[in-house]
């Protein structure tokens, strides 16, 4: 399958990596259909694409290249409804924010991506009682410095 992109121009895709949102982004609720795009596999940086509109795109990171320790509770509702069955099923993924200083880049704890990479389902869930912070600073983990963590590993991801 081809899509039209703003920043990527037309890009083929594997329709079996095609990421079925249960819920939309916050803000972005009609679009459901995204991909994980990664460049050079050298970053712990992602693309995650929307298939319906090619303008939307997000920077995101693996939450734990953030935070290793990151533990969100996800309720069993949520867990339901992205059939997910055990822990290792589930990839959280932080939206990034990138400010004109590179190093006050942030990545939303509060709000993560919870992609199943079994069934590649996923949903935005907001952690309502949580200290995790919207704005989470990314340069305070010395493994983003590193480039550890980097975005090959996630096996739904697809190359540039």
């Amino acid at each position: 399958m081809r899509i039209s992109t703003t920043r990527f121009g037309d890009i083929s895709i594997d329709e079996t990596r095609i990421i079925q949102m249960k819920e939309g982004i916050l803000g972005f609720e009609h679009l459901g259909k995204y991909v994980l795009l990664t460049q050079d596999g050298k970053t712990p940086f992602c693309w995650f694409q929307s298939v319906e509109d090619g303008s939307v795109a997000f920077v995101v990171i693996n939450s734990l290249a953030v935070k290793p320790d990151y533990e969100p509770v996800v309720s069993n509702d949520e867990a339901k409804l992205l059939e997910i069955t055990s822990p290792e099923d589930a990839v959280l993924f932080s939206v990034v924010t990138i400010r004109s200083d590179p190093f006050n880049v942030t990545a939303n704890l509060r709000a993560p991506i919870v992609i199943n990479a079994k069934k590649i389902l996923a949903k935005q869930i907001i952690l309502v009682d949580s200290d995790y912070s919207v704005q989470h600073p990314i340069m305070e983990n010395k493994a983003v410095l590193e480039g550890k963590k980097k975005a090959e590993l996630i096996p739904f991801a697809l190359a540039l």
